[in-house]
């Protein structure tokens, strides 16, 4: 008796009636697998996650990469610097200071790299402000490529004023330097010039002071450059010590 001939094409299970029985029980065994065998899944078993999906996908990044890019982001963005000034003693006599005069110390303090700056005058003004920026600040950013975003000050008139004929507020703006002058209390970062020359009168102006007995104050500034230059020093080292995950985050200031 002849056999059934089966239709092996495909097309031939859809031309089977609702009554008919599908073309697959006609397959010998395991000739031809069902589509969810060929899978290796069953009815009732649940999908598994393909392994290769724990690795980044393309396009994405990891943490590293991506705390990277923010750094680089605010980097490009531009640093903000906080500028006070102190008043640190009354002298009698001290080289180039005449009579009983006073010594205010002018600092500024970046606050994304902790890189700081001070200078020594007889006198506190809107001229000495700028003369610090001008001097020291402005140009170790621009060597560094790095520019200067904004700058938080205090409220004072050394500081503040009407912008054609203030200094500061002058130099500022002709240097693209967003100015923003701060209450005392109005965010933690406010104390940063404060902490950094609390750091200078503990650790630099008492041993400055002792080591001459006539002392100028080209002289004194001579000593409180190389020191600087030593604290900034330890501070870009430690912020990259930081950064390579070697150090863990410190409070500020780093000593010497």
């Amino acid at each position: 008796m002849l056999k059934e001939v089966v239709p092996y094409l495909p097309c031939a299970e859809l031309s089977c009636t609702s009554n008919s029985r599908s073309v697959w029980v006609y397959y010998p065994h395991e000739l031809l697998r069902r589509p969810h065998d060929e899978s290796g899944l069953g009815p009732g078993r649940l999908h598994e996650e393909p392994c290769f999906l724990a690795h980044p996908r393309v396009g994405e990044k990891n943490e590293l990469e991506q705390k990277v890019e923010k750094e680089d982001v605010a980097s490009n963005r531009g640093h903000t610097l906080f500028q006070e000034v102190f008043f640190f003693c009354t002298v009698k006599n001290l080289g180039d200071v005449p009579g009983a005069g006073c010594i205010y110390v002018e600092t500024v303090v970046d606050r994304d790299s902790g890189v700081a700056f001070a200078k020594i005058y007889s006198a506190k003004n809107a001229m000495n402000a700028v003369d610090i920026l001008a001097s020291r600040v402005v140009p170790f950013f621009e060597r560094q490529g790095i520019a200067i975003n904004e700058i938080h000050t205090p409220k004072a008139s050394e500081y503040c004023g009407l912008l054609p004929v203030h200094p500061f507020e002058t130099f500022l703006a002709t240097s693209h330097i967003q100015h923003l002058p701060m209450d005392q209390f109005s965010q933690p970062d406010n104390y940063l010039c404060e902490q950094f020359y609390s750091f200078l009168s503990k650790e630099f102006f008492p041993p400055a002071l002792r080591r001459k007995y006539q002392l100028s104050l080209d002289e004194l500034q001579e000593d409180l450059d190389t020191f600087v230059e030593a604290y900034n020093a330890m501070q870009m080292k430690h912020k990259n010590e930081m950064k390579s995950g070697l150090l863990p985050p410190a409070n500020f200031p780093v000593d010497l």
